[in-house]
């Protein structure tokens, strides 16, 4: 470096710190010839602006790390998730639309089942994911057709400022449930390895208190409840310079669990489901310059055994269900100006089915996709977005299309978005081709939705800080797909019904800094509006009704405070009424879990940290059901370590 480019640099230092001290006064000096270097706009993976996001950050699910997707969802999103019980099947609710109408991504990779197109969120350990984001509604484009009430984006990361670290930690508690997990992470700043390990048991057999069978209410134990659950993840990162990285990542998980009756039902039978699932890609990412691309291949591959016996000579059925898919993804982004940011996709996806109840052999599936985008900042508050997309599905074209606007009202404090999108979703192949009831004829489902959305963030004070988010949003989803009983008593998918889903969206926070204390109170609320609006025949039931198992209400809050190495965290969730036929003739009542957990971070010799924690669920034993007659567990204990290093 030159004598004066030293001088400039010193006198630049020197300024900047007058200029601080002083408030900005104006400074009378001239300088030589400085150039100034811009960085772009922030390379963000999501261009679409319009979008609501919200994100489970990295620390929630740290403090979750036992608890499967669905519990962490229910606990912490304004998505209703529907479960069958503590390791059962668990399925979303993402504005008023059913569970195949949410798209699930891993890293991009969409892995929504093939077959039914419903994600089973208790099969997920929020132990494997790094980052939950939560795109509202059907714009995000970017994630492909399927996602007419939202998306959920699990994302996994290489940590390159931190590249040795690990963390292990064993929970024990009620009903017999033992956790435990392992994460290895070592490498360099070229190289970077993560190992997870993950496994949970549990016999299940709460106590509930059973409301149906006889006129007095009484207490038992519930039975044919136990699962366990194992899986490993497997994470490579290789830097081969400064612009371009190689990425690998591995996933097997395991699922061995019993499918307890509804209390209502007194014939003794036994169900068994076993859920092995294997994910896998490779990708290349390339950022340089004005060009940014990521390339992708993945496999999938999923094998669903059940099985189904009697105490007596009733028989016994089984079935087994495997499928898999392959997946190209290609995303290209070019930025010819600050200003200006053009993206497009080409993927290709090819599911394979073998089903005991398919006929006819292997049934498979070819997809291909191309999207366009383009991001235009009209100027430092005012920016633009639109997306077309196109996908061919076994001879079928559908196009879709979204357009969103952005104006920042008052910079960094106040942000008012919008968007207008198109989106559909494919039958599910289980719709089409599973035997007795497959229809062929069926349509896809199409949707078009809108919602705005107004943000603000207001530091009160030097300790005090809020920020919220309110959304409204619209959407219609015509010939919505129904299973409807047939000829010969046999159920079969018809396209029935038009759906008009609104409602209100809110979500806030308070922090509060103040030495060694921080306190946050963060709550989510939710109001669903979702109803059929076409009337099939004169005396339909179901028109006008709200749909089955959409609550209209759904609330939680959570509440953290610390104080050095002390913590607590309490949260409380409320769930509406919940009607369970089409005609609202049945219902399960309105219920409010609360739950509180506490724990100390004691650290020992270098970094290693060891962190104790006892939680207690639904903390006043309230007795709920969050699917009708599937009672769920009364108050439970559970005590955990995690050593971290």
């Amino acid at each position: 470096m030159t004598s004066k480019a030293v001088g400039l640099f010193v006198l630049g230092v020197l300024l900047m710190t007058e200029v601080e001290a002083q408030q900005y006064r104006e400074i009378d000096r001239t300088l030589d010839t400085v150039f100034v270097k811009a960085r772009r706009v922030e390379r963000s993976k999501e261009v679409n602006i319009g979008t609501r996001v919200s994100k489970l950050d990295e620390g929630l699910l740290l403090d979750n790390q036992t608890k499967s997707l669905s519990e962490v969802l229910a606990d912490h999103s304004t998505i209703y998730i529907k479960s069958l019980g503590q390791g059962a099947l668990s399925t979303s609710s993402f504005r008023g639309t059913s569970s195949s109408h949410t798209q699930v991504n891993w890293n991009g990779i969409n892995i929504n089942p093939a077959m039914s197109s419903s994600f089973d969120f208790s099969q997920i350990p929020a132990f494997f994911t790094d980052g939950v984001s939560l795109y509202h509604g059907s714009s995000h484009l970017k994630g492909g057709s399927g996602g007419l009430g939202g998306s959920i984006n699990l994302s996994n990361q290489p940590a390159w400022n931190d590249p040795s670290h690990g963390r292990v930690f064993v929970e024990t508690g009620s009903n017999d449930t033992y956790t435990g997990a392992a994460m290895v992470r070592w490498g360099n700043r070229a190289i970077q390895s993560q190992t997870r390990l993950f496994y949970q048991q549990s016999d299940n057999d709460f106590r509930y208190l059973n409301k149906v069978l006889q006129k007095e209410a009484f207490y038992e134990r519930r039975k044919e409840a136990q699962y366990k659950q194992a899986g490993v993840m497997q994470e490579l990162y290789y830097k081969i310079d400064d612009a371009q990285q190689l990425s690998g990542n591995f996933w097997y998980q395991y699922g061995d669990r019993r499918l307890p009756q509804p209390i209502i039902v007194n014939v003794v039978q036994h169900e068994k489901q076993q859920d092995t699932n294997f994910r896998s890609y490779l990708g290349y990412d390339y950022d340089k310059g004005k060009h940014r691309f990521i390339g992708k291949i993945a496999y999938l591959r999923n094998s669903l055994r059940w099985n189904k016996w009697y105490d007596s000579d009733f028989g016994s059925d089984a079935s087994v269900n495997r499928a898999q898919s392959v997946q190209v993804k290609t995303d290209y982004t070019y930025l010819p100006s600050s200003r200006l940011r053009i993206n497009g996709q080409l993927n290709y996806t090819y599911d394979c089915i073998n089903a005991t109840n398919y006929t006819g052999g292997a049934v498979g599936r070819h997809v291909i996709l191309a999207q366009g985008n383009v991001l235009w900042n009209l100027s430092s508050v005012l920016a633009i977005n639109g997306q077309v997309m196109g996908e061919q599905s076994n001879q079928a074209f559908a196009p879709t299309f979204s357009a969103a606007i952005m104006a920042r009202l008052i910079p960094e404090r106040l942000t008012l978005k919008g968007n207008i999108a198109s989106n559909y979703k494919n039958p599910s192949l289980n719709d089409l081709y599973w035997q007795p009831g497959g229809n062929r004829e069926l349509k896809p489902e199409k949707g078009l939705s809108y919602d705005i959305t107004l943000s603000g963030q207001l530091p009160i004070t030097e300790e005090l800080d809020w920020e919220t988010e309110v959304t409204y949003y619209r959407m219609n989803v015509d010939n919505w797909i129904m299973w409807l009983p047939g000829e010969n008593w046999f159920w079969q998918p018809r396209n029935v019904q038009k759906v008009l889903s609104q409602g209100i969206e809110l979500q806030t926070a308070c922090n509060y800094t103040r030495g060694d204390v921080q306190v946050r109170l963060a709550l989510n609320y939710t109001y669903s509006n979702a109803k059929n609006r076409e009337r099939r025949f004169e005396e339909d039931a179901t028109y006008g009704k709200q749909l089955p198992y959409i609550p209209l209400h759904k609330a939680n809050t959570r509440w953290t405070a610390s104080y050095k190495q002390a913590f607590v965290h309490y949260t409380l969730n409320y769930t509406g009424v919940r009607y369970t036929s089409e005609d609202e003739s049945y219902k399960t009542n309105a219920y409010t879990i609360q739950n509180i957990e506490a724990g100390y971070h004691l650290a020992v010799k270098g970094s290693c940290r060891i962190t104790p924690k006892i939680s207690i669920s639904n903390l006043f034993d309230a007795y709920y059901e969050s699917t009708q007659y599937y009672p769920m567990p009364l108050r439970s204990f559970m005590a955990s370590v995690m050593v971290s290093f």
